[in-house]
């Protein structure tokens, strides 16, 4: 056998290089001495630059697959990853269990986020999974998400989950992910914008899902977990719905103005009778515009949508609430503080500044 797995060979070399050919007087615990000493020697050159096979994250096409954690930990050698991961040498990995019980996360990352990888696994079966090979590999980025495991994970989750509050499989994954991590599917039960988890605050898990639910122009999503019973996630898709209705506000606003201006100018494109051309490109923008209206109208909230905010602010019940003032901790906030005429106008704005943290891209 040739090559640097020839131990044979490399050994005779470096005793060779040591001078035991000439002396054959030495000792056989001075040998074995020798041997570990090379042999360590070998493994440390080996992996002084750890090689871990990012090829095995590859791009599933299936999002119903099941892919065996089992397996693809044996394929990474994660026994080995977890025993040259010191951090000393620059490379991390951790093996931990969720705090509910039902997840357990394998991840590794090389100093600097050079490269990384997580695995999510859910009673052995991969729930999802994130890798980044880095910059000097061409294999770049790769994750998936298993929509079946998802869905057996909620169902573990909150068994008592009633019909119809569940949402059709048939849903994209960044949705069900959204809208049952909305209903507290492994977040934390807390209502907040930015709240302070380490040495800097984040939006909150549940913050993060309803903005994905925004996103997606999900409004029927949000609008029924207005009566879902935890208060935290009803907060939640009030305050979203309460953000929507003045954005749409304010997009009728603009549409109507430029609706007047179009019409003007039709009206003296008419008087001049001018290219006919011209004046039907100007109809078809006045319809673009009506249409436009006729559709942010649909996500104004109606006046029992708003009645029913009202009667929320007032039933005197208390949301547990997170906030980031230099520590972490949950307070017992009354609701009507939270959706006083103050706080709803705030609203908006807050929503302005995650926009302005980057929260929407």
């Amino acid at each position: 056998m040739k090559g640097p797995f020839n131990c044979r060979p490399a050994r005779q070399v470096f005793l060779n290089l040591c001078g035991l050919r000439q002396a054959p007087l030495v000792s056989r615990n001075m040998r074995r001495f020798i041997i570990i000493i090379f042999t360590t020697f070998s493994f440390l050159t080996t992996y002084s630059q750890f090689p871990v096979d990012f090829s095995i994250f590859t791009d599933i096409q299936s999002d119903t697959a099941t892919l065996s954690t089992t397996d693809m930990l044996n394929k990474l050698n994660w026994q080995a990853i977890k025993s040259y991961c010191t951090g000393d040498n620059g490379h991390y990995a951790h093996e931990y269990m969720g705090k509910d019980s039902l997840l357990t996360t394998y991840s590794y990352v090389k100093q600097g986020r050079e490269s990384s990888f997580e695995i999510v696994s859910y009673k052995g079966m991969i729930l999802e999974y994130y890798s980044d090979a880095g910059t000097s590999s061409k294999l770049g980025s790769t994750s998936f998400f298993g929509k079946n495991v998802w869905l057996m994970y909620v169902s573990d989750f909150i068994p008592s989950l009633t019909e119809r509050f569940k949402i059709a499989s048939s849903e994209p994954n960044t949705i069900l992910k959204a809208y049952y991590k909305l209903l507290g599917v492994n977040t934390r039960d807390e209502y907040g914008f930015i709240c302070e988890y380490s040495a800097a605050g984040r939006a909150t898990d549940r913050r993060m899902a309803v903005i994905a639910l925004l996103k997606q122009h999900r409004i029927d999503l949000i609008k029924k977990l207005t009566e879902y019973s935890n208060l935290q996630t009803k907060l939640y898709a009030v305050d979203a719905l309460i953000y929507n209705d003045n954005s749409a506000k304010q997009k009728i606003q603009q549409l109507e103005k430029n609706l007047k201006d179009k019409q003007k100018q039709l009206d003296r494109l008419q008087k001049k009778k001018a290219d006919k051309t011209k004046i039907a490109d100007l109809n078809a923008q006045i319809k673009a515009s009506s249409d436009s209206i006729i559709y942010f109208n649909s996500d104004l909230l109606s006046d029992t949508e708003w009645n029913a905010i009202y009667n929320l602010r007032d039933s005197n019940l208390t949301v547990k609430t997170c906030g980031n003032s230099g520590s972490y901790k949950i307070y017992g906030t009354p609701i009507s503080e939270l959706l006083s005429e103050k706080a709803m106008a705030d609203i908006p704005k807050r929503y302005e500044g995650l926009k302005r943290l980057g929260y929407f891209w």
